[in-house]
């Protein structure tokens, strides 16, 4: 990644509560279960369209990954982006 507008991009995707709480609840990538859209409104007690926002934004800075299976859609965070953010994050400060 490197880029300084990318990583803002990232973070502020990240500012939001709601999208923590998504990323919180969202399995990791790679691990078997991936969450649609319905059982996430459902736990968080939001609108299906408000977490479909809040995951478009996520999905658009890379941070969350999808799978299209039998006209659904499921989503798990996408760990190797997150870590990536924080290393280049760290090199940033320490340059």
């Amino acid at each position: 990644m490197g880029n300084v507008d990318e990583m803002s991009d990232m973070f502020k995707a990240l500012s939001d509560p709601m999208r923590l709480k998504v990323l919180k609840l969202l399995p990791k990538h790679g691990e078997e279960k991936e969450l649609c859209v319905c059982a996430l409104a459902d736990e968080l007690g939001i609108s299906q369209p408000n977490v479909s926002h809040h995951l478009k934004i996520l999905k658009s800075v890379g941070l969350v990954k999808c799978a299209k299976r039998e006209g659904f859609s499921y989503y798990a965070v996408n760990m190797d982006k997150i870590k990536c953010l924080f290393d280049d994050l760290q090199n940033e400060i320490e340059k």
